[in-house]
This record gives structure tokens, C-alpha cells and sequence, in this order.
């Protein structure tokens, strides 16, 4: 998306949450859920399984403008969490990613998928997701990069709803 790095104005940064929020829409079906996240239904161009994910986005006041939310994507073993990202990564990076909530720190290495689009962190996210991240307000993320960590928030409010139907829809597929 153009012009929507660093330093960008409050203002420009709501234009482009707002463009990035429709880019995810034009692919696919978009429900609103409990907490500002979303049940996004994405069609498979070549008729396989569509893709159905619960997405949240940044608190875009408090993270860097190359973070775009959380993903949470129905996989072939259940749930997988993932992080989306608006400043592509190389496919062969191993980024070491940090999680807290509540003062409880979690380490992974994650996959770069989607192109460089996105990190794919391990099962151990996943579990995470529906135990200690349930009654937690909001999910801290740093990305080691270089030259600078990628640092963000994402509220993570209404994540047992949003768990909830994501598992249902993904049972249904």
C-alpha cells in the first residue's frame, strides 16, 4: 500500500487501516464479531477449500505501521495463528517472534508464508490462543528484524467468540 510506512500522520494511518481493511474484503466475505474481530471467508481461485480465518487488526496508535493484525486460520490440524504483515518478509527468514499478555512471555521462531506476507508460528501459539490469551485485553508482538524489531499490539477482547466461530466454520468446510 502506498504510502503507508513509517512516520506516517494519525490521519494517514487511519487511511490506510481503512485501504487495508478493504483489500481484505474484495477477495472475500467479511462478518463482524464480538471485539472488532472478523470471520473472513476467502474463495480458492483453483475450487479448493476456501480459506476462513478470524483477523484482528492492530492498535495501529501503538504499533509499527509494517504490522497489520492476527490471524487466526483454519489449518489441517486445527487452528494456526498468524501473524499478517504489510512490509513483505523473505520467504527463507526464521524471525524470532514475541508474544505477551498479562505479563506471560512466549518465544517462537515462525514461518514466513503468503509470500512473505504473513508468519506462521508454531502449534504452541495455537494452544496458547485457547488458553491464557482468553482473558487477556490485548496480545504484545516483536518481530526481530533487521534493522528494527517490528514492535505492535493487537486487542485481542472477544477472542473466545471469535475462537468460537472460527471452529465452527471450520468444522463446516
Amino acid at each position: 500500500m502506498k504510502d503507508c510506512g513509517s512516520g506516517v500522520s494519525p490521519e494517514q494511518r487511519k487511511r490506510c487501516d481503512e485501504e487495508a481493511r478493504r483489500q481484505v474484503e474484495a477477495g472475500s466475505q467479511s462478518t463482524p464479531i464480538e471485539g472488532g474481530w472478523r470471520l473472513v471467508r476467502s474463495r480458492d481461485p483453483d475450487g479448493r477449500a476456501d480459506a476462513i480465518s478470524a483477523m484482528h487488526v492492530v492498535d495501529s496508535a501503538n504499533s509499527d505501521p509494517r504490522l497489520a493484525g492476527l490471524s487466526l486460520q483454519c489449518g489441517r490440524d486445527g487452528i494456526n495463528v498468524a501473524l499478517i504483515l504489510l512490509e513483505p518478509m523473505a520467504r527463507s527468514a526464521r524471525p524470532t517472534v514475541v508474544l505477551t499478555t498479562g505479563g506471560r512471555r512466549a518465544e517462537f521462531e515462525a514461518s514466513v508464508i503468503q509470500g512473505g506476507a504473513a508468519l506462521l508460528l508454531p502449534a504452541d501459539a495455537s494452544k496458547l490462543a485457547a488458553s491464557d490469551w482468553q482473558s487477556a485485553s490485548e496480545l504484545s508482538v516483536e518481530i526481530a528484524t533487521k534493522p528494527n524489531a517490528i514492535l505492535g499490539a493487537v486487542p485481542i477482547s472477544g477472542l473466545p467468540t471469535a475462537l468460537s466461530y472460527l471452529s465452527q466454520n471450520c468444522h463446516a468446510r
